[in-house]
Order: structure tokens, then C-alpha cells, then sequence
């Protein structure tokens, strides 16, 4: 079992590896801390973000909606669905995740930005 700081370092390094283009990479390690903690949130909005990187907003959503049936309120996994939505063409879906996270977090500061450039 990884430990709280090993974990987010593997989030860390799965999400560098969606930037750079390994996407299979990431994954596998998005994959790896979900088999230790299943219905982990910021593993499922990393995998899910590993969809968007490839325009695969279907399977990013998919992600993201099995995430928040279980954690309405994650303001992670709320932005993400926002900006998979924004990038899908989906404006309006993208306005009611945006609408859902509370505004005294960090999600809520991207969300604001995403809207005054879409």
C-alpha cells in the first residue's frame, strides 16, 4: 500500500505523463492507485483527464459522471466534467458543472477562467 504523499506523487507523475503525450503510461498508473483505492477521486479525474488530452470526452464523461454519482459535490471531478463538456461542445452542460462547484476553491478559479475564453 502507498502511502498519502507516494499516492499523489503517482498522480503527479500520471498527469505530467498526460502533458507529455504517454498517455498509456499514465493511465496504467491512474489504473494502478484505483485497484489500491478503488473509487478514488483525484485517480478518476486524472483518468478521466487522460481521455480529454486525446479528445475522447465520451470516455472522460463516463469517468467523471461514475465519480460523481458516488461524490456530488467533488469540486475536482465537477471541473473536469466542465471542461470535457466546454471542449466537447457541450456549453451548456459545461455551465451546470461550472455552476456546482463552490466558489471558495481552486476548481472554481479555472472554471471562471475556461468561461471568459469559451
Amino acid at each position: 500500500m502507498f502511502s498519502e504523499r507516494q499516492t499523489a506523487r503517482l498522480l503527479d507523475l500520471a498527469n505530467l505523463a498526460c502533458q507529455k503525450g504517454l498517455v498509456g503510461e499514465a493511465r496504467t498508473i491512474f489504473r494502478t492507485v484505483l485497484a489500491l483505492k478503488p473509487d478514488f477521486v483525484p485517480a478518476l479525474v486524472g483518468l478521466a483527464f487522460s481521455h480529454v488530452v486525446v479528445d475522447d470526452f465520451e470516455g472522460a464523461l463516463s469517468i467523471l459522471d461514475g465519480a460523481l454519482a458516488a461524490h456530488p459535490a467533488d469540486a475536482d471531478a465537477l471541473a473536469m466534467r466542465g471542461l470535457a463538456c466546454m471542449l466537447s461542445g457541450r456549453k451548456d452542460e459545461a455551465e451546470q458543472a461550472f455552476a456546482a462547484i463552490p466558489q471558495d476553491c481552486a476548481a472554481a478559479e479555472m472554471a471562471r477562467a475556461v468561461m471568459e475564453v469559451a
